[in-house]
């Protein structure tokens, strides 16, 4: 098991090192040149000196531009493990730092608080088409999660504005919590800010709990047409044993891995949600930075996804094993294959543990 946790770390460190490797380079190998735009820019402005302009560079991009490319590669990975990416260029005197951590408790907010909705709601409606799917009921059900599974969240979002805000005015048009709400840890800010996200909350469960249904469906079906729940019924065991013990947990493991894995791309926020509802998360930053070619505020929102997403692959990794320990021992003893007795209780059992 400890050879497993190790192997998976290091994997992990090496992927986080080779992206932050990456972006170095996709500063410089972007159109334009995104130094020698800004230098540019700057340079049109007027009113700075040459010295002036490479302190700006050099703040922005957190590396010296007139450096050797070996330098400035050892510069800009050593201040990103650090948390260090340089400053904003639209937000002049804010580091991406501050303005990625800023944002970061705002998409964990709205995203996490819909993505858990949405994969609860969607594992209860999936396990119901699956359970019924030879009923009406079913099968108008399965044509609804299809059809809001392919509408696009933007639309949602469009409508709720246009019905709720707009025209009876019960939810607010934007922001986070309004002006007018004491920060802090009392019920006038909670309040505000709950009341704030409840739009872009039902905008992204509407058009994501589809997607989770259909995925539990098409589990739970494959998971009941396996050899292993047919032999469970006929070794007598009940309908609730055989529901919980080998079709619940079995179907449920995919989907604890797509869940994992959606936690991690959480932090990449939902760009259309937030950029039309003005939410200040990191989806609604990451589209302002592209729009503005702000390179720096790009590259860290990159780097904060991808570390999200490999750590909550690390997560799953880890989760595994407790969930089914031949994941962490894949060169366990065979016996359990074959049955070299030939008696059921050798043969290979699904997790939920042995018969009986």
């Amino acid at each position: 098991m400890l050879n497993y946790i190790i192997r998976r770390a290091v994997m992990s460190l090496v992927i986080i090192f080779v992206v932050i490797s990456a972006s170095f380079y996709m500063i410089r190998l972007m159109p334009g040149n995104a130094m020698g735009f800004l230098q540019a820019q700057l340079q049109q402005q007027g009113g700075l000196t040459p010295d002036e302009i490479q302190q700006r560079l050099n703040a922005v991009y957190g590396v010296t531009s007139k450096a050797p490319l070996w330098q400035q590669y050892l510069d800009y990975v050593g201040n990103a493990f650090r948390g260090d990416f340089g400053n904003s260029l639209i937000n002049p005197g804010s580091t991406v730092l501050h303005i990625v951590a800023n944002s970061i408790p705002w998409t964990i907010f709205v995203v996490a608080v819909a993505l858990l909705i949405s994969f609860v709601i969607g594992v209860v409606v999936g396990t119901i088409m699956a359970a019924y799917q030879d009923s009406w009921f079913a099968k108008v059900i399965t044509l609804i999660v299809s059809f809001l599974s392919a509408v696009p969240n933007y639309l949602v979002a469009i409508l709720l504005i246009y019905f709720f805000a707009d025209l009876h005015r019960v939810f607010p048009t934007g922001a986070a919590y309004s002006l007018d709400a004491p920060v802090g840890w009392n019920f006038q800010f909670i309040g505000s800010v709950i009341w704030h996200g409840v739009l872009p909350i039902i905008a992204y469960v509407v058009t994501a709990f589809g997607g989770w249904a259909l995925t539990m469906k098409g589990s739970v079906v494959s998971t009941l047409g396996s050899e292993y729940v047919r032999a469970a019924k006929s070794w007598g065991l009940s309908g609730r044993r055989v529901t919980q013990s080998y079709v619940g947990r079995n179907s449920l493991l995919p989907m604890v891995t797509a869940l994992a894995l959606s936690l991690g791309y959480m932090f990449g926020g939902s760009v259309l949600i937030e950029t039309f509802f003005s939410y200040p998360g990191i989806g609604y930053y990451l589209v302002q930075a592209i729009n503005s070619r702000d390179y720096s505020v790009m590259m860290g929102c990159f780097i904060l996804i991808t570390v999200a997403v490999v750590l909550s692959n690390f997560l799953v990794d880890l989760l595994y094993p407790m969930v089914d320990p031949r994941i962490a021992s894949p060169a366990a003893p065979k016996k359990a294959e074959l049955g070299a007795s030939g008696d059921a209780s050798e043969q290979v059992t699904p997790v939920g543990g042995a018969v009986g």
